[in-house]
């Protein structure tokens, strides 16, 4: 599924990115004047698919350099910014911040790091419990992925009890999955990752079932975070607003997307969204309690849309997804 992804996006990045910069360059010395006054329109965004509820995008800054913004992306789609990481499933959030030392630890990133494991799995996965709690579907996916030898991870930030969006907007994000399925649904089409009809309704009924479960999602958020550092998963505190810019999709494997390296370059208040969706297969086979290749694809599906639907919660229509193939 993700190999077909990373085939699309080679193909997307080969010749638009190329065609782009050369008239960049081209208007640059016919005109001397700055390559743009507008973001980039060669990436897709949230928008163009009915998504984006939140504030943090491109479009709601008044503090960033349009023409810094374009190269940032170009940048980032050439691998630029790409360095190798160890591990092999999810394990840090997607988060662009970093903490205050200005360094992140380097892993596979998604959506509220570990977690996106945990609702994927809740979300994709076969039959799962009625009678279990979010808290005790992490503590067993923790250490799930534990005995297959990963580490995990979660964080929270220096200005709220619980500091990860993913964790903190779970419940509103399986809402958004139940009722903006096909809007989301499209978006991964696009990126060549196709759900059946059957994929969609079980996902939609899973999300539907847990928001109607009295007493799943914990109602002091900050415990999810706290149940997850209890089973061992590395804890990260990340400081500062959210700058991000736009969602670096990445899927060349065994890499992510070096945030400290960004903000070095272009300065602190330019941040990306990093999505390893590379990872995704690997956690989706890892956390099959079946030898079913259907629930492993539909869980590995379900991991795309927590990421997807995460973003739509949290930003604003005009992030850009900036693929690295």
């Amino acid at each position: 599924m993700f190999e077909s992804l990373r085939n699309l996006l080679k193909h997307f990045t080969g010749s638009k990115t190329e065609t782009l910069d050369t008239h960049h360059q081209e208007t640059n010395t016919a005109t001397m004047q700055p390559v743009t006054e507008s973001f980039s329109n060669q990436y897709i965004t949230l928008s163009k698919f009915n998504l984006g509820l939140g504030s943090i995008g491109p479009d709601n800054r008044n503090d960033v350099d349009p023409k810094t913004v374009n190269e940032m992306y170009h940048a980032i789609a050439a691998g630029q910014f790409n360095i190798p990481v160890s591990g092999a499933v999810p394990e840090i959030c997607v988060d662009g911040r970093t903490n205050k030392d200005g360094t992140r630890f380097s892993a596979p990133s998604a959506a509220g790091g570990t977690l996106s494991i945990v609702y994927g799995a809740d979300l994709g996965g076969e039959s799962p419990r009625a009678d279990i709690t979010e808290i005790q579907f992490t503590t067993q996916t923790i250490n799930a992925l534990k005995g297959k030898g990963h580490s995990t991870g979660v964080h929270g930030d220096d200005h709220s009890s619980c500091g990860c969006g993913a964790c903190a907007k779970a419940p509103s994000i399986y809402q958004h999955i139940s009722e903006r399925i096909n809007d989301i649904a499209s978006l991964v089409g696009q990126l060549g990752i196709n759900l059946t009809e059957g994929e969609k309704n079980a996902i939609v009924q899973q999300a539907q079932s847990r928001l109607n479960q009295a007493g799943f999602f914990a109602e002091n958020r900050a415990d999810v975070v706290q149940a997850a550092q209890n089973t061992g998963a590395l804890y990260e505190e990340l400081v500062g607003k959210h700058n991000e810019l736009g969602i670096a999709l990445n899927t060349k494997p065994g890499t992510t997307v070096d945030r400290s390296a960004i903000r070095a370059k272009y300065g602190l208040q330019y941040d990306m969204f990093v999505v390893d969706a590379w990872a995704f297969g690997n956690a989706a086979k890892d956390i099959n309690a079946t030898s079913n290749e259907e629930v492993t694809q539909r869980i590995a599906k379900a991991i795309t849309l927590q990421n997807v639907a995460t973003a739509s919660i949290l930003g604003h229509g005009s992030l850009r997804i900036i693929p690295i193939a």
